[in-house]
């Protein structure tokens, strides 16, 4: 099998990449001992779905995290099941779900659209490029956004309606991670890094956005997050609980 390449945004707020599929990838990856070279590119549009992340291999280039998961495993001889029993099992699926789909509207409305995410990428545009073309940049992006984000349901509410959202899929995820180290059990499984992906980025960019300052007061969360990356080979030089209220320096993430 020739190399594998992993097509990803660019690393921010202590993360190798900000995109929240990607991490997903990239954290599934490296908790099954997968080698590949991670490769920054921050246009989608140049992978075969317009997505991030996508793979080179074998001189294919696929698109898809969960496709490319499950063509690893499969090559692999990985086992994909996401617990050890049928109760366990639809848990995790229910999780991966929600916060794939909902939540990550909301990480994009939160990123994109509040006013404190939407100076954060409009800053960090002017430092990348010229003043014309970065104000050009940051309002053609937040007009995507906020179609996008409008199509799919989320920017159809109130703010306070949504950050009311988030914080209610939080509160789940942290009730479930109260009494138990993983989804599922004593080991991450793909619900738990596919969940990951979406909450990581909001527990470490300094912005103070509604959900994401929730996000930073659950300690079932911040010490779930710390276990992750320390099985991932990931961990921070202070964990989150340590770090709560420190604004780190952040890149613009692309969803």
């Amino acid at each position: 099998m020739s190399g594998l390449r992993v097509f990803t945004f660019l690393p921010g707020w202590d993360l190798p990449t900000t995109g929240p599929f990607a991490l997903k990838l990239l954290a599934w990856l490296d908790v099954n001992g997968i080698a590949y070279e991670q490769v920054i590119e921050n246009n989608p549009a140049k992978g075969p779905l317009g997505k991030s992340p996508w793979i080179e291999l074998d001189g294919e280039r696929i698109g898809d995290s969960d496709a490319i998961i499950r063509l690893l495993a499969e090559r692999h001889g990985i086992e994909l099941a996401l617990g050890a029993t049928p109760n366990d099992r639809a848990v995790a699926h229910a999780f991966k779900t929600a916060f794939e789909e909902r939540f990550h509207q909301i990480l994009e409305w939160e990123l994109f659209m509040h006013p404190a995410g939407a100076a954060f990428i409009d800053e960090t545009i002017r430092h990348q490029a010229p003043p014309v073309i970065g104000a050009l940049v940051s309002r053609s992006m937040r007009r995507h956004f906020a179609r996008q984000l409008h199509a799919r349901g989320i920017a159809r509410h109130a703010p306070e309606t949504i950050a009311e959202m988030g914080r209610a899929d939080l509160d789940a995820l942290a009730a479930r991670l109260a009494d138990r180290p993983f989804l599922t059990g004593e080991a991450p499984v793909l619900g738990d890094l596919a969940v990951f992906g979406q909450v990581a980025p909001i527990l470490h960019w300094p912005m103070e956005t509604p959900v994401a300052s929730h996000a930073k007061q659950l300690s079932a969360l911040c010490d779930w997050s710390d276990r992750i990356k320390s099985e991932c080979g990931l961990a921070l030089t202070a964990p989150l609980h340590a770090r709560r209220g420190v604004a780190a320096p952040g890149k613009l993430a692309i969803q």
